[in-house]
């Protein structure tokens, strides 16, 4: 196998059909740094999260040179005494867990104990500390994986840990890494993420002398984002109230053009939202336009038996127990959070009842005018018959067949011709009935109900069954009144009503804005009548 590779192997080579070796300390130390510290950010995250859980109210951090030259953490927690603190730069040594069923009911954010031990396998790393009640503190020093110091030290109870020339033996590792501002960059985000974590928790971060981040203990998690993101932001943030899970989503009027505002913890546990995301956008999937991401700041409260914090080295990702997903759970509660009839006091009382909404008319074919109370609505009628159709369709996909008054012919694509027969029977539960015409052209006999252009209706259906995307989506589009098209009165009646009927009625299904309310105390005031 391989031979003109293992031909030029030296005598050594472990390769296939060669016998396998147990790797010197020193190498295999070095392999099990890089599952834990990949750069400065990773080192920083690792002391933080000793940090907290040694149940600081302070954690200050230090970085030089993008966190290269120095990271410096310290907190105002338990600290340690010297008998702990000169095994805690061993390899597993933890305070954490004593039994392999500890793993299954974990409350720290750390438990491996690799986090000192790989830092000091790959710098110059120095812990000083105090036990809170002890007279004197200790200080243990490490170079590259060998412990040579260990002395009385003074020190306030807490600990502070100093990394200095960070891979300083592995100058390969160093070579991978970004420029001082990228690391810093990533610093900065670590930290923050912590910060959003841990409201309770002040958080102080310096960068080269300068002050990169400072944020004080808070009261909640709102006011938290209000110092890491800005008050703006923060005080549009709609609030999820879930006992699992709660925190923070963004309203539909407020959206950006990347996720950087999406932050989840499990437990207490910062993990990558990466896993959260696809969540996040199924929740928002008909509500904002195509490339806004909303901004959703997730806590998720469940039991430590049901959540294994233990798949991942650096502990960034979950799994829940049994195979079960956190994914409808965050998808029920963020619809839940954005509906106007579930908000909080979003229930009208006696004194509140909603106006009577009373058409007015058409305008350019293209938009429905009407009354409530005092304002003026103007509704885009085919965004409104695309919000209408598509909540009737999430609810019940399968729509009553209506025979056509003569079969239409319909020419697909080239690529898609062929999946209208392996989707046959979703086709037909849908209300298709389609048989071959030759090529790539099928004849449609029956269609959906909704449809009003049944070519384009079935193309949409087919794309959307093959690429996986949103069927309900698709079919609402195609079966909408057409913009520009003249509706009788009684036809425009029963859009009106029935949108007005829809749950999410200010934006269409691509999150388009679909209705414009204007004032009359405004339109007397631009007549000079106010």
């Amino acid at each position: 196998m391989f031979p003109s590779l293992l031909a030029e192997a030296p005598e050594d080579y472990g390769g296939f059909g060669r016998r396998v070796r147990v790797l010197p300390p020193e190498v295999a130390h070095r392999i099990a740094a890089g599952e834990v510290v990949e750069r400065p950010a990773s080192a920083v995250k690792e002391l933080v999260e000793n940090s907290l859980d040694a149940g600081a109210s302070r954690v200050e951090v230090e970085i030089e040179g993008g966190g290269v030259s120095l990271v410096r953490v310290r907190d105002d927690g338990s600290g340690m005494s010297p008998e702990d603190a000169a095994r805690a730069v061993g390899e597993h040594a933890t305070s954490k867990i004593a039994s392999a069923d500890d793993l299954a009911r974990v409350l720290s954010l750390g438990f491996r104990g690799e986090a000192l031990h790989a830092i000091g396998s790959v710098s110059s790393l120095t812990l000083t500390t105090r036990e809170r009640g002890s007279r004197t503190g200790c200080r243990v020093r490490v170079r590259c994986g060998e412990r040579f110091e260990t002395l009385p030290a003074a020190h306030p109870p807490g600990t502070t840990a100093e990394a200095r020339d960070l891979f300083l033996n592995l100058p390969v590792r160093r070579g991978f890494l970004g420029t001082v501002r990228a690391e810093t960059n990533a610093v900065v985000s670590v930290v923050r993420s912590l910060a959003l974590s841990r409201p309770e928790v002040g958080f102080y971060l310096r960068s080269d002398g300068r002050r990169a981040l400072a944020l004080p203990a808070a009261a909640d998690l709102r006011e938290r984002l209000a110092q890491a993101h800005g008050l703006p932001l923060a005080r549009r943030l709609v609030p999820l109230e879930d006992p699992l899970v709660w925190g923070f989503v963004s309203p539909l009027s407020v959206s950006f053009p990347t996720r950087r505002y999406l932050h989840v913890t499990v437990n207490g546990r910062v993990v990558e939202p990466d896993s959260f995301a696809p969540a996040v956008a199924k929740a928002y999937a008909d509500l904002l336009p195509r490339g806004r991401h909303p901004a959703a700041f997730l806590r998720l409260e469940l039991g430590p038996g049901e959540v294994d914090v233990n798949v991942h080295p650096a502990k960034s990702a979950v799994r829940l127990r049994g195979g079960r997903s956190a994914y409808p759970l965050v998808v029920g509660t963020i619809r839940n959070a954005l509906s106007p009839a579930r908000e909080p006091g979003g229930g009208a009382g006696p004194e509140d009842t909603p106006a009577e909404l009373k058409l007015v008319g058409q305008f350019a074919g293209r938009c429905i005018l009407a009354q409530e109370g005092e304002d003026l609505i103007i509704l885009d009628q085919h965004g409104a018959h695309e919000r209408v159709l598509y909540e009737r369709l999430s609810e019940n996909p399968a729509s009553t067949p209506v025979e056509l008054p003569r079969p239409v012919v319909a020419r697909l694509p080239e690529d898609l011709a062929p999946e209208v027969w392996g989707f046959e029977d979703e086709l037909s539960r849908l209300g298709f009935v389609v048989e071959p015409f030759g090529g790539d052209a099928v004849r449609l006999l029956e269609v959906p109900e909704t449809v009003t252009d049944p070519g384009a209706a079935l193309e949409a259906a087919v794309g959307a069954l093959a690429g996986g995307e949103d069927l309900a989506k698709a079919l609402a589009c195609k079966g909408s009144t057409k913009f520009g098209e003249e509706m009788p009165r009684e036809a425009l009646e029963v859009l009106l009503n029935d949108w007005a009927a829809c749950e999410f009625k200010e934006v269409c299904p691509h999150g388009r804005p679909i209705v414009k309310r204007v004032r009359l105390a405004d339109l007397l005031r631009e007549f000079g009548r106010v």
